[in-house]
């Protein structure tokens, strides 16, 4: 038993002397066979950065004997933080700006995060977060290697003609200036150069790209707001015009309570909006976002550049906080339109499909029925086939019963009667059905000739009024439909013929 533990202990203290020299020669600087040198932190390329005498940054690289970076590789050429930058000016093929920055100081001297300013453009909301990547860009520079310290090679990176030039002044009166020349293959990076000299760095391609921003990037793409509230989110009134609307179209929400339809048309007839239309219309026109911002102060002859001089659709829509009016452009084959303000001075784009009412038409917000009202609404239905008139009355009770827990519950009931004749509920309400559900085929004018083949009015319990709707035969499969004298277009013919089939049975309370 002793025999073996001591062999254990040899074998244990083998492999600890082992594992000793395979560290040794793991952590045993390497050499080239002829010295040994010890191993060296990489502590980037040996560089100067100092001020010249108009105090901007300059930064100079220094070589060997034989003009050689001994050691290529990462360096800083500036290290700021954006609170500590003025004002950023900033040139590229988007146009020339100035962005100046303050930070705000409350009462209690507590200051607050940096905010931005577009001189020029004060009176302007910028898009969240745009000039902050732009102060971030501006704030710190860090490179991952030289490219050339020969000047001549400037076109081989771009920067012969650089894509963008900004001049940094920071607080401290001193100035930074960038030029941003082409990215590199391969994703690897973007060239700039850095003050006067003609070194050419490589860096992260995300540490300059903020700097291609222009004027358009910077401005809020919001176009309006939403309601602050339900009580401010109906319209009273929405007007659409312009080059694709022959007449405008006006909608009033509907409040008779006749019809189920949201809105009534006002204009260029009086009739019922087709409920989806004219809901998608409406939901439309505030809380819009757009897609870019395409001008800002535009020209007149920029204005008919995007089609917005005389545009393609205009829109007024007048709310209890607001009035809203916009102006848009025939969708492009993308489906985006050029939108603004009336009277506004920044224009956009956004897609047709955010802006309905744009691409909408009048026989779209016709309602798609010849005339629905709500049978609760009616206290009489005179029905003429042709041959005979046949009058209705309707009526509606409410009963409120109490159960045994004290929980009320409240049924109403529709009477409906052929002079003292009790029509069968289910039986007058398939009737009614094709009576009402009779569809618009088209809007088109057509003339009335003859006799209707059937005519239906419409008496209302609220207060006496009366809507009338007739059909006369027209060519094909088609009638043209009549609404109080008001030629609203063709009708199909299933539903009329069955309600003409219909009449005289269901007067005499038989069901078919």
């Amino acid at each position: 038993m002793k025999k073996n533990t001591k062999i254990l202990i040899i074998v244990c203290a083998a492999a600890l002397i082992l594992a000793g020299l395979m560290c040794l020669l793991i952590f045993l600087p390497k050499g080239d066979g002829s010295s040994s040198k010890a191993a060296t932190y990489d502590e980037g390329v040996k560089m100067s950065v100092t001020t010249d005498k108009d105090g901007v940054h300059q930064a100079q690289i220094q070589t060997n004997d034989k003009g050689e970076i001994d050691n290529n590789s990462y360096g800083t050429l500036m290290d700021y933080i954006p609170a500590k930058i003025s004002k950023i000016h900033l040139e590229n093929k988007k146009g020339t700006l100035d962005i100046k920055s303050y930070t705000p100081t409350d009462k209690n001297g507590k200051t607050s995060a940096t905010q931005y300013t577009i001189v020029g453009y004060e009176d302007f909301d910028l898009q969240g977060g745009i000039a902050d990547n732009i102060a971030n860009n501006a704030a710190s520079i860090d490179f991952t290697k030289v490219m050339t310290l020969d000047g001549s090679k400037l076109a081989d990176y771009g920067l012969d003609k650089p894509r963008d030039t900004v001049t940094v002044t920071y607080t401290d009166k001193t100035k930074a200036v960038i030029y941003v020349g082409d990215d590199a293959p391969q994703s690897a990076g973007t060239y700039i150069k850095f003050g006067d000299s003609d070194t050419v760095y490589l860096v992260a391609k995300d540490s300059v790209s903020a700097f291609d921003y222009g004027l358009t990037d910077l401005i809020s793409l919001t176009i309006n707001d939403a309601a602050s509230d339900n009580d401010n989110s109906e319209a009273s009134s929405i007007e659409i015009s312009g080059s694709n609307f022959p007449k405008t179209i006006t909608l009033k929400p509907n409040s008779d309570g006749k019809n189920s339809a949201s809105f009534v048309m006002t204009s260029p007839v009086e009739c019922y909006a087709n409920e989806k239309e004219s809901s998608l219309v409406a939901g439309g026109i505030r809380g819009l976002y757009a897609l870019t911002v395409k001008m800002v102060n535009p020209s007149s002859s920029q204005l008919s550049s995007v089609g917005l001089s005389e545009p393609y659709a205009k829109l007024k829509a007048v709310y209890p906080d607001t009035t809203v009016s916009l102006r848009a452009s025939k969708p492009d084959g993308n489906g985006n339109v050029c939108l603004m303000k009336e009277g506004g001075n920044i224009v956009y784009t956004i897609s047709a499909e955010k802006v309905p009412w744009v691409k909408t038409s009048y026989d779209s917000l016709v309602n798609e029925y010849v005339l629905y009202p709500k049978m609760s609404a009616l206290s009489e239905v005179s029905v003429n086939d042709g041959k005979n008139t046949y009058t209705f009355s309707l009526s509606t009770a409410q009963k409120t019963k109490t159960d045994d827990n004290g929980s009320e519950s409240t049924t109403t009931t529709t009477t409906v009667k052929n002079g003292k004749t009790e029509i069968e509920l289910a039986t007058f309400s398939g009737f009614y059905e094709n009576l009402t559900m009779i569809e618009l085929a088209d809007t088109k004018s057509d003339s009335k000739n003859g006799s209707p083949v059937l005519t239906v009015t419409y008496t209302y319990s609220s207060d006496g009024s009366t809507d009338t709707v007739s059909y006369y035969k027209s060519d094909g499969n088609r009638y043209v439909a009549v609404i109080n004298g008001r030629v609203a277009g063709h009708a199909y013919q299933s539903k009329v013929n069955t309600a003409v089939k219909q009449a005289a049975s269901v007067a005499a309370n038989k069901s078919e």
